[in-house]
């Protein structure tokens, strides 16, 4: 029997996250939309680096330059990327390490449940995911833009001989900005 897919297809995966991130804009001085977007594998590699964010976004005569990139892996919950990213955005009740907590106002805690689909969505189709803060140049330095990537990974299954096939696509980016004086 041919294998079949379990994952989500590319375009499908792409709508979901379109869908995803259309209730949310990211908290700072200006709530920002999340735009994503596909980039061929071609035009990045097996890798993506601080190098290839900045060539995409930042090395060409565009609206803006980038003044220093930063990155962190997000391939676990816990790991730094993922919680700059999403920082308190999926919980109810932030507890801090001194026991103290603080329970979300009524307008972010409606978002809880679309932030924690987002992140969903990016742990369960992503792979080798990192998060990037490029800090802007003057006269935009108050602006940084913020990218959470990943690599879509198809799932194909023979169900019945349960054979599974993992075949790594094209990245998937967040991207968003804050504004920060």
């Amino acid at each position: 029997m041919p294998l079949q897919l379990i994952s989500y297809s590319p375009e499908a995966l792409l709508e979901a996250f379109k869908s995803a991130v259309k209730p949310l804009y990211y908290p700072s001085e200006t709530d920002a939309p999340i735009e994503v977007l596909q980039v061929p594998v071609e035009e990045i590699g097996e890798a993506i680096s601080t190098q290839d964010i900045d060539r995409l976004f930042y090395d060409t005569e565009g609206d803006f330059s980038a003044a220093s990139i930063e990155w962190a892996e997000a391939n676990r919950l816990e790991s730094n990327g993922t919680q700059r990213f999403f920082r308190s955005f999926t919980d109810v009740i932030t507890t801090f390490k001194n026991n103290e907590y603080y329970v979300q106002e009524s307008g972010y805690r409606e978002l809880v449940p679309h932030w924690r689909n987002l992140r969903n969505l990016i742990f369960d189709n992503l792979v080798q995911q990192r998060w990037f803060r490029v800090d802007l140049a003057e006269p935009d330095g108050a602006r940084a833009d913020i990218y959470l990537v990943g690599r879509h990974l198809q799932i194909e299954e023979d169900p019945d001989t349960n054979e599974t096939r993992f075949t790594p696509r094209d990245w998937v980016l967040l991207k968003t900005h804050v504004i920060e004086t």
